[in-house]
């Protein structure tokens, strides 16, 4: 078995490297570690690694449509510390007109999904701490859709809660909060 650390990277083909660049860049917080001009790719790091993003031109975006490959990328995943860091990432995206497709509850983690200027679907999501050791035979599949809302709308309810309650999904009946991170 081949033993993974982390993700590494993604590759991207977009329509338009310099836009996709600002929204990477001024709305996720990635900072450009090369910008290869003779090959044409793009490398975004979120700090600790070289590049987490790979992003190139595609070759001609005027005929691809949606995502650039037929197997290509579901959506690329980007975990935040805190549960509080997750409702600064639902009110960031708002505050740049990125509408919110979908937010779920997914037992030990909270998500909310969204699509960059391609079309590519992204999601940010704020995982309860231990787990993996809180749900060792998975979690089952008991996932719940939550409220979303909009540019000039109050942000959902539920980012609001002290989540995780409990642990009590996983058989232990201590209380956890975010702030237990």
């Amino acid at each position: 078995m081949i033993r993974l650390k982390k993700l590494g990277h993604i590759q991207l083909r977009v329509a338009d490297l310099e836009r996709s660049k600002a929204f990477y860049r001024d709305v996720l917080g990635f900072r450009v570690a090369e910008q290869d001009a003779k090959h044409g790719d793009l490398f975004m790091t979120l700090g600790e690694d070289f590049h987490t993003l790979d992003m190139a031109q595609h070759e001609s975006p005027e005929t691809a449509t949606g995502p650039a490959r037929p197997f290509g990328v579901a959506h690329i995943a980007f975990q935040v510390a805190s549960y509080e860091a997750l409702t600064e990432a639902y009110r960031t995206l708002l505050q740049h007109d990125v509408r919110i497709e979908r937010a779920m509850d997914h037992v030990n983690q909270r998500s909310i999904y969204f699509v960059d200027p391609d079309g590519n679907r992204l999601e940010i999501y704020y995982e309860m701490p231990g787990a993996l050791a809180r749900f060792p035979e998975g979690r089952g599949d008991q996932n719940r859709e939550l409220a979303v809302s909009g540019s000039g709308e109050p942000l959902p309810a539920w980012l609001s809660e002290q989540w995780p309650v409990s642990s009590t999904a996983a058989g232990n009946s201590s209380t956890f909060s975010s702030k237990d991170c």
